[in-house]
């Protein structure tokens, strides 16, 4: 499965075995979106339970228009928030950045209860980004389950 979700995402080979190393760490969320074997959607981010660096989502992606359309992203976010409760239930928060090029991104994460909370100029892409935060003491509702 790590093959097929990262083969379908990249032209560049992948180092499999730092892969897998990466997600058998235990601070490390992955969640995958598969229909009829096909793996159609990701999201990933970190937790660690020293609350340094805080959680938060790094990466999300859906692969097909119809699953997009369908709120697969939605879906996605609100499984790793579930996922970030379990494995921390007493996280305050979440974090993501999305560059300020992406206001639909920013729009969908606000749709799911983020907030933006800061900007950074020039960030580690060299894109300027927001940064959006949920406070995980608010309840969410979604008609999906992951």
């Amino acid at each position: 499965m790590i093959s097929e979700a990262m083969g379908s995402m990249s032209s560049q080979p992948i180092n499999r075995a730092a892969l897998e190393q990466t997600l058998k760490t235990p601070n490390v969320i992955l969640l995958v979106a598969k229909k009829a074997d096909r793996v159609v959607g990701m999201i990933s981010g970190l937790a660690f339970p020293t609350m340094v660096p805080p959680p938060r989502i790094d990466f999300l992606n859906v692969l097909d228009d119809e699953s997009a359309r369908k709120g697969l992203h939605n879906r996605l976010i609100d499984g790793f928030v579930e996922e970030l409760k379990r494995r921390l239930p007493n996280a305050p928060y979440v974090d993501t950045t999305i560059a300020t090029t992406n206001p639909q991104f920013v729009a969908m994460y606000s749709m799911r209860g983020f907030n933006v909370v800061g900007y950074t100029k020039g960030h580690q892409s060299q894109n300027d980004v927001v940064v959006l935060r949920k406070d995980l003491s608010e309840k969410t509702s979604s008609p999906y389950t992951v």
